[in-house]
């Protein structure tokens, strides 16, 4: 029996599961292997609602488990330690595992680009960290309001975010709206004029996703609702009270989150097979490593070229999910004897959420902003979610927090 392992259980590795699901009936005897830390599949759209106190984090979460119940699917709960090409096999923290085909969807990891991230920087990937971030925005209230040095309440009340992609620019967003609509109101004694929120950009402009013209619509939403934007602003140092610009500037906050760019996880990058500067594996058309043929590298792993535009395709969710496709075919091809088909992006679009009722977005040839756009954001990414239960639980979330507000509560084990 063939032994086909997928390494991850983001959008590419799970999805490439699902459908290989369907795709591998009658192609043999084979067997599918996913392995993740996680036993579960995270919705990363969906985290910084998480963090604004809209939805609670366990409906953005499906069991990856539930896969098992179909057709030749086995669950591994496990950390991938390093990879062996030669051997064809994994080797993880409770033991190894042979393969035959193999896919490579271990997702990234945060690029510090070189800078030496202090303990207490928050990172925004996974589902701890929307927590702890949004138990630490309340926290910095709560210490604020009791504070009698205006030096230390001006720290606390500081919250910077570097990069000025998709993520950053919601974060950005939904933190404003979590402090100044719902938060502020529970402390009295904090002057909302002291509260400053900082998003810091090194290039010229924010969400490079969307045209020209959308991205400064967002700018002017977010320096409309009081969100400090700093374009071509690079930042030199990271320090345990703040950050250093490369202008020499030395800003303190209390709260440093960083969303300025992904880079392949490690168990990829040390791979001895030709990679990009981010660590990401080079493949051929099929999605397939030149040199072994057999693994696929998708997602956040691979380094693929968008024919349209001569670029990399971005680490977005929806480039992972078309290469899963092209992914599960090739492998049930393979089974069978066939040969592999290549990969063709079809770009469906961007929507960015800028807080509440406005957002921005393209979706071919047509450009949103503003309430309509916000809508089809939430329609679009609600309809994308795993399991009919998670789409109603989120529903129901943001509905609550509509007619009753955010969740205020500080939840800390």
């Amino acid at each position: 029996m063939s032994s086909v392992v997928i390494l991850g259980a983001g959008f590419a590795g799970l999805y490439t599961a699902r459908h290989l699901q369907r795709d591998i009936r009658g192609a043999g005897n084979a067997e599918i292997v996913l392995i993740d830390r996680h036993n579960f599949h995270l919705f990363t759209p969906m985290l910084h609602e998480i963090t604004a106190g809209k939805i609670e984090p366990r409906h953005v979460v499906w069991p990856v488990r539930l896969l098992g119940r179909r057709w030749r699917l086995t669950f591994l709960e496990r950390m991938v330690e390093a990879i062996d090409l030669d051997g064809r096999r994994i080797l993880t923290d409770r033991g190894i595992v042979p393969y035959d085909l193999l896919v490579l969807a271990l997702g990234s990891v945060s690029n510090f680009y070189g800078l030496r991230p202090p303990p207490q920087l928050f990172q925004f990937k996974e589902l701890r960290d929307a927590v702890r971030l949004r138990n630490h925005l309340i926290g910095c209230l709560e210490r604020a309001e009791q504070e009698l040095d205006p030096a230390r309440r001006r720290t606390l009340l500081t919250f910077i975010l570097v990069g000025g992609g998709c993520t950053g620019v919601e974060l950005a967003a939904e933190v404003h709206d979590s402090v100044f609509t719902s938060l502020l109101q529970y402390y009295p004694r904090i002057d909302p004029a002291e509260v400053r929120i900082l998003l810091l950009e090194a290039t010229r402009r924010i969400i490079p996703c969307v045209g020209e013209s959308l991205a400064a619509l967002a700018l002017e939403k977010l320096r409309e609702k009081r969100v400090d934007v700093k374009l071509e602003t690079p930042v030199a140092d990271l320090l345990t009270d703040g950050v250093v610009l490369t202008t020499g500037e030395k800003i303190r906050a209390e709260t440093l989150i960083w969303t300025a760019g992904v880079r392949a996880n490690p168990v990829i990058e040390a791979l001895p097979v030709p990679k990009d500067r981010l660590g990401r594996l080079h493949v051929n058309d099929c999605l397939e490593l030149p040199d072994h043929p057999g693994v696929f590298a998708l997602g956040d792993c691979a380094h693929v070229v968008d024919r349209s535009t001569g670029q990399p395709l971005p680490p977005t969710g929806q480039v992972a999910v078309q290469q899963a496709r092209t992914a599960a075919t090739n492998i049930a091809r393979r089974l069978r004897g066939e040969s592999p088909i290549p990969f063709r992006y079809r770009h469906q679009g961007d929507l960015v959420s800028l807080g509440s009722r406005y957002a921005v977005g393209e979706i071919r040839s047509y450009r949103f902003a503003g309430l309509f756009a916000w809508i089809l954001w939430r329609t679009v990414f609600l309809a994308k979610m795993i399991g009919v239960k998670n789409r109603l639980r989120v529903a129901l979330d943001w509905t609550i927090a509509l007619l009753f507000g955010r969740d205020t509560s500080r939840l800390q084990w």
